[in-house]
């Protein structure tokens, strides 16, 4: 049986056990959700992986492992941040299946329309990164750094109304602002109770299943790649 597992904080709604048992086509898939309160009780990468085939990461511990895995790749290290991990032998090798994802869905959701992203957390990285490899211009908006521009797309009007926003700030921001005509709102997160309700109807909101889902494509790829 395939032993597979996804690590982070309040994880408890997570989708991703359907998703892996849909993937592999087996119901009786053995998916674990680690629910971890706190870095200080993570445990190392061999004890977390040492009955595992494969491990997810989310949000906030997608840094930690990074000094204790092998990264094929230039573009996934200079994100700084992994989310998918296999041990091969007595080595682990990591990858980011955010940054796959993204740059399939990132062309389709822009169109015609300007980017700004909100956020400056490992997601707003991932999106701008994606962004600077495929040569697309962007703007982006923080809470910390920006305060008063956050505002402005959060809870007011825009000026241009041609605008994709891209919503990488955690589950727990709520945006209230008002669209204009031609824009769309794009939030990673998935399913989040106040944005499904904000946009119920309209026609100009995605929440983040589909990214959730490709991204959970290319990890059941990455485990099998390394496994043959």
């Amino acid at each position: 049986m395939k032993k597979l597992a996804l690590l982070g904080k309040d994880i408890s709604h997570s989708l991703s056990p359907d998703l892996y048992r849909e993937i592999y086509k087996d119901k009786n898939l053995n998916y674990q959700l680690i629910d971890i309160a706190n870095s200080a009780d993570l445990p190392s990468l061999a004890m977390l992986m040492k009955d595992l085939d494969g491990l997810n990461i989310t949000s906030p511990y997608k840094e930690f492992y990074l000094n204790q895995v092998e990264i094929s790749s230039n573009e996934i290290q200079s994100i700084n941040a992994i989310n998918c991990i296999m041990k091969q032998s007595d080595r682990f090798f990591a990858t980011n299946t955010d940054y796959l994802a993204l740059k399939h869905l990132v062309p389709l959701m822009k169109k015609d329309l300007k980017i700004v992203i909100l956020g400056d957390g490992v997601m707003s990285r991932v999106v701008q990164i994606v962004c600077k490899f495929l040569e697309i211009e962007f703007e982006q908006r923080s809470r910390r750094q920006d305060p008063e521009l956050f505002t402005q797309f959060s809870n007011g009007k825009f000026v241009d109304e041609n605008t994709l926003l891209i919503n990488c700030c955690s589950r727990s921001y709520c945006f209230e602002g008002e669209l204009g005509t031609n824009s769309h709102f794009w939030d990673l997160n998935y399913r989040h109770s106040h944005h499904q309700e904000y946009f119920k109807k309209t026609s100009s909101y995605t929440d983040g299943f589909s990214l959730l889902k490709l991204q959970a494509e290319k990890a059941a790829a990455f485990w099998s790649q390394l496994k043959n």
